[in-house]
């Protein structure tokens, strides 16, 4: 059997909680054809959503809104996860949270900073959480550490790590790198659902009266604290609120990648984009998923099983396979008796400006671009 190869380091695996169950099953359904790249594609009809709301600084609404998420961060009922696993490859194999944005400032810093304007503004901390992986825990643990959780209580700065898994050869083998041993890596931010609870940092922030969760990613400085954004969520009552923007051209001309908000089957939700049908005009949903969040605390006890896609890569210049989950997917995720698990909140947001909540840094290249805007927009 594949996991009995004695070349697998069951230690590590057994760390960082890995599921052996599922991805025996996975293995099967690769092998019997029912798990494959075009079984992600999305068969059933695709309409767009109409019902995105426009979030506003300057409104009535807005100035609503405001009050209800000044009031949630005077209360200390908002905390912050930064999602920062993944395979640290994209900056030379660097762990991008530690990298260098300005003045000596790395992305987890920033991160750190934002929330401490927050506690100073606001009179209550935001907790802040990092959701690291195998391939960046050290380094951004010892990031933390080096920079005394940069002025940050201890109780204010919290850690847990995603799980892991194994590459697969194209006839769903062990994948063997040129080093000799399996190849690991860790499989999506879906992670974060099942590894806040497993760590025990659900349980924390909820038992000190935590009932909003931010969610965004490390590269991503636009998606700070900001009360009107919260508020507007709260207002909702929705269970997940997704930030989207609105879709664009690209400077190439190409219209933006990434998962975007549909009707799919008569039920709303977010879509990768890797799963919509490539047939269909690039432009025909309007807006673009900033994979930032926000979250009723207390909805994440519940269990959220989402599915695993194929992913192709190339490993050591040759072909591999691995399996990822989604975080936005739980936005479609139905619990046992078939009923949503979460109800689904739309905010459309700028994505650039004074405002902007959307400023991915994916390889230098893109930081060497924008860290003057960065610079900016964070003053701000």
């Amino acid at each position: 059997m594949l996991l009995d190869d004695p070349r697998i380091d069951h230690q590590l695996l057994e760390r960082y909680r890995f599921d052996r169950a599922r991805f025996v099953d996975a293995i099967g359904r690769i092998k019997s054809g029912a798990l494959t790249e075009q079984s992600s594609l999305i068969t059933q009809p695709i309409k767009p959503v109409n019902d995105v709301v426009d979030v506003q600084w300057d409104s009535p609404r807005g100035a609503e809104a405001r009050a209800v998420g000044e009031a949630a961060l005077r209360a200390g009922q908002v905390a912050a996860v930064v999602l920062n696993g993944g395979m640290a490859t994209r900056f030379g194999n660097v762990v991008k949270g530690v990298v260098e944005v300005y003045d000596g400032k790395s992305f987890i810093a920033l991160k750190a900073e934002d929330v401490q304007k927050s506690a100073q503004r606001y009179g209550a901390p935001v907790p802040l959480v990092l959701m690291n992986s195998f391939a960046t825990e050290a380094a951004s643990l010892e990031h933390v550490k080096r920079g005394e959780r940069f002025g940050l209580p201890e109780r204010d700065l919290l850690a847990f790590a995603q799980t892991i898994s194994l590459r697969l050869t194209a006839e769903a083998e062990l994948f063997i790198g040129n080093d000799g041993k399996p190849s690991y890596y860790a499989p999506g931010h879906g992670d974060f659902f099942s590894g806040i609870r497993a760590s025990g940092v659900l349980s924390a922030l909820l038992g000190r009266g935590v009932k909003t969760i931010l969610f965004s990613n490390v590269d991503n400085l636009g998606a700070t604290v900001d009360p009107t954004v919260i508020g507007f969520h709260l207002l909702s009552g929705a269970d997940m609120s997704a930030e989207v923007t609105a879709k664009r051209r690209t400077a190439s001309g190409e219209w933006d990648k990434g998962g975007a908000p549909a009707i799919v089957g008569g039920k709303r939700q977010l879509v990768e984009g890797f799963r919509l049908p490539t047939d269909l005009a690039p432009d025909y949903l309007p807006d673009f998923s900033t994979n930032n969040f926000l979250f009723k605390a207390s909805a994440l006890e519940r269990e959220v099983q989402l599915a695993l896609h194929l992913v192709k890569k190339k490993v050591d210049d040759r072909p591999a396979i691995q399996l990822e989950s989604i975080a936005c997917e739980a936005s479609a995720a139905d619990d046992a008796q078939g009923q949503p698990v979460f109800s689904l909140g739309l905010l459309r947001v700028p994505r650039d400006g004074k405002m902007g909540r959307f400023f991915p840094i994916k390889e230098r290249v893109d930081l060497d671009a924008s860290r003057e805007i960065l610079r900016a927009r964070l003053a701000g």
